[in-house]
């Protein structure tokens, strides 16, 4: 990669995640708002509720949990900025994927349900998930580099 790249094409990244949830949620809404898709029986509602609420907490905080272990590792190695940039990349996209999945569980549910309390689940996640963007400011932070080990990522 070219010096600065990798830190926008991980930037890059986070926004077209991002924008796919965004995306979904508005084409689900629309959808149900025009009443295009029969609701699930209720029962159904209300299992989709329990499962919904423990993958949403669960994804968040074992997301978190990994991540800071892997950040805490990789502060404490010796290697370069790039190779630790590298891992970094993994960790975040691992997190990502862990915020991600029960968002889109969630706009699922709404599809199904009608439920309007899936799409402020949802909402919440996508919220979180914006928050974890990613800065050279933040990884420099994360990793301890110096701004001239930041330039040439």
């Amino acid at each position: 990669m070219n010096t600065g790249n990798g830190i926008k094409a991980l930037a890059i990244i986070h926004k077209v995640l991002l924008a796919g949830q965004v995306l979904f949620i508005v084409v689900s809404f629309f959808l149900v708002s025009a009443k295009m898709i029969d609701p699930v029986p209720e029962e159904l509602d209300r299992i989709f509720q329990v499962i919904a609420l423990v993958l949403s907490a669960a994804g968040f905080f074992v997301g978190a949990t990994l991540f800071k272990n892997k950040i805490l590792m990789l502060r404490n190695m010796e290697a370069g900025a790039k190779e630790k940039f590298s891992l970094y990349r993994a960790a975040c996209i691992f997190q990502w994927a862990l915020m991600e999945a029960p968002c889109l569980f969630c706009i699922v549910c709404f599809f199904l349900t009608g439920n309007y309390a899936f799409v402020a689940l949802a909402s919440v996640l996508i919220l979180l998930f914006a928050m974890q963007a990613p800065s050279k400011v933040k990884i420099g932070f994360h990793l301890g580099l110096r701004n001239e080990e930041l330039e040439d990522l």
